[in-house]
């Protein structure tokens, strides 16, 4: 099992009890995690989704955050001001807090090992029935660059048919990427956009 990271409290506006981790049976793997977040008295009814694609799942859980999805859920609700449930799903569903370990585990297995065998399906369920999308997967960081274009594109099939309906984002910083950024470097400040900066 690779190391899993440092949790911290989740962003104070998520309801705690609305949370909900689908795992494997031996946690090995993180599928989807989801949240509502708790009513907004001074702005408008909050009633849609949005799921956040990132590259590989670390240790939050329904009790705990870590430290990227404590800054996905604090951007996601001061940015997106109608939605109310936040999806997080992972190119990789493989639970690691280092994308080296993803790769050793892709080395010593395969690309089935580190993606999950229930991952696409969890992705079609998901994305179909998003109000919107956040791709925020950045680099490989050190995963086979063809095996994580290979996943990116298995992605992409779903969000660029023509009857998806979700509005698909990124997060744009000061300097260009050649992947959506990762979700841990998001500035509070950082412009969005539907993808392609």
């Amino acid at each position: 099992m690779p190391k899993i990271g440092r949790q911290i409290p989740h962003f104070d506006r998520v309801d705690l009890s609305s949370i909900r981790a689908v795992f494997s049976d031996d946690k090995f793997y993180r599928y989807v995690l989801t949240m509502n977040y708790l009513p907004d008295l001074m702005q408008q009814e909050r009633n849609e989704s949005l799921s956040v694609i990132l590259k590989n799942p670390s240790s939050a859980d329904e009790r705990a955050s870590d430290a990227t999805i404590r800054k996905v859920e604090t951007f996601v609700f001061h940015r997106f001001p109608k939605v109310k449930t936040l999806i997080i799903l992972n190119l990789f569903a493989i639970r690691a807090t280092f994308a080296k370990e993803v790769q050793q585990n892709l080395k010593q297995f395969n690309a089935e090992h580190i993606t999950g065998i229930e991952n696409q399906d969890w992705f079609k369920k998901i994305l179909n029935n998003s109000n919107h999308v956040i791709c925020a997967w950045g680099g490989p960081s050190g995963i086979d660059k063809n095996v994580y274009a290979e996943r990116i594109a298995q992605v992409k099939e779903i969000i660029e048919k023509d009857d998806f309906t979700a509005k698909v984002w990124q997060v744009c910083g000061k300097l260009k990427t050649a992947e959506p950024l990762h979700g841990l470097m998001w500035g509070y400040d950082y412009r969005l956009q539907v993808l392609g900066c």
